[in-house]
């Protein structure tokens, strides 16, 4: 049976309807407007999606790996065969100066020969001297004579002529040794062009062969949503059951504020020993049943009533919601959050994580990079939050990149709360979506382990129950005990000790880029400490969940694990967003902008706008010749032109967020292009620096989809 039948068939034997009690009179139904899909197991089937996620990031970071040692090997060629020319015309020059030096010796030597002058110079030099100005040396009357009147003024010009004469010697040498050099290297370049064709070919196969199962495994993963929904709200409905058995009505919020000064019947709810604020208890036939206030009651049934909302950039309904809109929906009319997810930090009363609640305003993201996500909590690690990752509005797990959690039934702080400053790099972090793409630098990052040393090991991505996650985070390297651990680029250390881990450390790299080593034996490095790319910060270990010595190595955006691979392949990485990979987009999730080009949906809808506003102007339609290109495509656009094509599954192409365009688009100079630079950022369309004139490569045609003025 074939895998996307099988998985066809998983989703046919999905499991009966969640049953529900029926829900108390002060609590609004907070059943969102899709039908619920019966329970089944959230991970089985999501890890399908995950695992094709991760068998295209390693095919995709195997031929990265191949083009990258190919391009460096077909540099190196060039480099050898230009140090070649090199030597070979300044070879080819000093035996021109050889030759002129020994040609005026031999003059020199003739006419001393005439005048009877005496010379020092051995016969053996003299002979070699005349050699180029005598064409038969027997019309040298009588040698031995020559020799004994040649005088000592020729010397001179004999060691300028024997100097010339051994550096052409040595350049000749040179220059044919460089010559050796870089026809090894041109050998060992086409040698890698045949591999680099190779694994383009095994990658295209690759490719071709998930894309049927992609999209079976998408169609599951979005059930597997509605269906982690639905046992949400199921717990939800349970929740509020239990508290109308009580026979307690929610109270106001204001006379939750300070739990030693409850209302009669109501007790303080403790987590840890400590009291916590805003919320109450009951104590029922043996059993303490938390009290939520009114407030909160009605923001979490009115956060679970946007469930399958689509997800739009800073949308704040009805049809679409932004992560913060979708917040401020959930708690109005009680409060109206600020329209930045920086500002609502300052403004409420943040509680200890070990106290978070159903309700709770929970923020993400770093010091480092700024807040940049933002939901409502529910129990179980559970939050409900516009996801740009998953597209709609939807219950997810807390992310580890959590900042704060906030209760606004406290109002405002007791001390002011700062929020951590918003840097250029936060925007492609908002509400859950990962970077489409990061770039460190060439050459800024080094493997964390020495050559030689290690070994490749359990891939990112990889499903098992040995990890909470239910899939492999990182990348292992098994190595011997001992084996040093290095920085792979520069940043700053936190030490950590989790009972997984053991010794982790952690490096923060700025802008939402964060590395973790787990699992050492030794930790070389403090808390605080700057560190360079290079730099020993540990070494090889087996502590915390381990089955025997290696390194666990992590590469973090924003938060969210990514596939390694690709940035110590390249120093770059384009990660994606809705669980896809780079070109393995199914078409279901990009949308059509005419003439058979598709894009990720909210850049289809600004480039339709934008060609709306084009054609007010020109009278004509924008004229596109690119849009979304498959990985399959990548790979043999980059076969046929690789000095002009991105690397395959790094091209902005793979994530529909990229364009290229004509009709006069694609000359600088033109009126059409001018437009464009003036227009087209009010849309969300920008010209990369790298396409502009002196960039890497010039190309006005080319067009990317960020971050919209508006």
């Amino acid at each position: 049976m074939g895998l996307g039948k099988r998985r066809w068939l998983r989703l046919a034997a999905l499991g009966t309807v969640l049953a529900v009690a029926a829900l108390p009179a002060y609590a609004d139904d907070p059943t969102p407007s899709a039908s619920e899909p019966p329970p089944a197991s959230v991970t089985d089937v999501n890890r399908s999606l995950e695992q094709l996620q991760a068998e295209a990031a390693a095919v995709q970071a195997d031929f990265a790996k191949a083009t990258i040692a190919y391009t460096k090997a077909l540099k190196d060629a060039q480099t050898a065969e230009a140090a070649a020319k090199k030597a070979e015309t300044s070879a080819t020059k000093s035996k021109g100066v050889a030759d002129e030096q020994r040609r005026r010796l031999g003059v020199i030597t003739a006419q001393a020969y005439q005048l009877g002058v005496p010379t020092v110079m051995g016969t053996e030099s003299m002979l070699w001297s005349l050699a180029p100005v005598a064409e038969n040396l027997q019309e040298i009357a009588d040698r031995q004579t020559a020799i004994t009147q040649l005088g000592s003024t020729q010397v001179a010009q004999y060691r300028t002529a024997m100097a010339a004469e051994a550096e052409s010697i040595r350049l000749k040498a040179e220059a044919t040794s460089k010559r050796a050099a870089a026809n090894e290297a041109a050998t060992k370049a086409q040698e890698l062009s045949k591999q680099v064709q190779q694994k383009a070919a095994d990658a295209s196969a690759a490719m071709a062969d998930q894309t049927a199962d992609l999209d079976v495994a998408s169609a599951l993963s979005q059930q597997l949503q509605q269906t982690r929904n639905a046992q949400a709200l199921a717990r939800w409905k349970t929740y509020l059951t239990e508290l109308a058995a009580t026979k307690v009505t929610p109270p106001a919020a204001a006379v939750l504020k300070n739990p030693a000064k409850l209302p009669t019947g109501l007790a303080p709810l403790t987590r840890r020993g400590a009291a916590v604020p805003g919320v109450a208890s009951v104590a029922v036939a043996g059993r303490t049943v938390r009290v939520l206030s009114a407030e909160t009651i009605r923001a979490v049934n009115q956060a679970f009533s946007l469930l399958g909302k689509p997800y739009g950039v800073a949308a704040t309904g009805p049809d679409k919601y932004g992560c913060l809109g979708a917040a401020r929906v959930a708690w109005q009319p009680y409060t109206t959050l600020p329209n930045l997810i920086g500002k609502v930090y300052p403004d409420y009363q943040a509680v200890p994580n070990a106290q978070i609640e159903p309700g709770d305003l929970l923020v993400m993201g770093s010091k480092s990079l700024g807040l940049v996500h933002i939901g409502i909590a529910l129990d179980n690690g559970e939050m409900i939050a516009a996801d740009e990752s998953k597209g709609s509005v939807v219950v997810t797990t807390v992310p580890d990149n959590l900042y704060a959690a906030l209760r606004p039934t406290l109002g405002a702080p007791a001390k002011p709360q700062v929020a951590p400053v918003a840097t250029s790099e936060a925007y492609a972090f908002r509400c859950g979506n990962t970077a489409t793409s990061y770039d460190v630098g060439s050459g800024a990052w080094t493997w964390p382990l020495p050559d030689g040393t290690y070994e490749i090991g359990t891939p990112f991505g990889q499903s098992g129950s040995e990890w909470s996650s239910g899939t492999h985070t990182g990348q292992d390297f098994p190595a011997p005990i001992g084996t040093p651990v290095r920085a792979v680029t520069s940043g700053t250390v936190r030490i950590e000790h989790p009972a997984w881990a053991g010794n982790l450390v952690r490096i923060d790299h700025g802008n939402g880029l964060e590395t973790l080593y787990a699992h050492l034996s030794r930790v070389d490095v403090t808390d605080g400490q700057q560190v360079q790319a290079g730099q020993q910060i540990g070494a090889v270990g087996s502590e915390g969940n381990s089955t025997g010595p290696h390194l666990h190595f992590e590469v973090r955006l924003g938060g969210d694990p990514v596939n390694p691979m690709p940035f110590l392949a390249t120093g770059s990485a384009s990660t994606g967003w809705g669980g896809y990979s780079n070109g393995m987009i199914p078409a279901s999730k990009l949308c059509a902008i005419g003439g058979g080009h598709r894009l990720r949906c909210d850049a289809a809808t600004a480039y339709l706008e934008l060609a709306a506003a084009y054609h007010a102007a020109f009278g004509r339609s924008l004229c596109i010749t690119d849009s979304y290109r498959s990985y399959t495509s990548q790979v043999d656009l980059y076969q046929r032109k690789p000095s002009l094509a991105a690397l395959p599954g790094t091209s902005n192409h793979g994530w529909g967020l990229a364009v290229d365009l004509c009709g006069g688009i694609e000359k600088y100079s033109t009126p059409q292009y001018q437009w464009m630079k003036s227009h087209a950022a009010a849309y969300g369309w920008l010209h990369p620096a790298w396409a502009e004139p002196g960039g890497n490569r010039e190309e006005p045609w080319h067009w990317e989809f960020g971050n919209p003025t508006s």
